[in-house]
């Protein structure tokens, strides 16, 4: 029986290649609160900057066990198919670290990727507005649908 487990460098593409997770916390009544995030990879670990009102940020002080989802589609090309790439990261969540390289440029290294924030834009950290936020995962389910 074949599987239809990723291999390590799908998996490392679809983290480092993919624009936006599902970031999924626990609100106080026991329910689901998911909500799409920018984000940044760095050896094994996912680095966000989120608003710090948000309720993202209220659920993982209150309970720091989040999951983020991702999904790449593949295409059918008569050159050859392009699978998709699913993954489900179930992780810590911790707000308020302090990067090594400052928070100014922890936001552009995060935002970096996305030509509309850009990594070259003047952007300076709001300390009232943001903060960091970053999962460390636990257990990691990856699979090509």
């Amino acid at each position: 029986m074949s599987s239809n487990k990723m291999t390590p460098e799908d998996l490392e593409s679809l983290f480092t290649d993919s624009y936006t997770t599902i970031f999924c916390s626990h609100n106080s009544d026991g329910t689901i609160h998911a909500a799409p995030i920018w984000y940044n990879y760095k050896n094994g670990v996912f680095y966000f900057v989120s608003i710090k009102k948000s309720k993202r940020g209220h659920n993982v002080k209150r309970n720091n066990n989040v999951s983020l989802s991702f999904l790449m589609q593949g295409t059918k090309a008569v050159d050859g198919d392009i699978p998709s790439k699913c993954a489900l990261v179930y992780g810590l969540a911790e707000t308020g670290f302090e990067p090594d390289i400052g928070c100014d440029e922890f936001l552009r290294w995060v935002w970096g990727k996305y030509s509309s924030a850009g990594s070259n834009t003047d952007q300076k950290f709001d300390h009232d507005l943001f903060e960091t936020l970053k999962v460390e995962p636990i257990k990691i389910v990856h699979f090509h649908p």
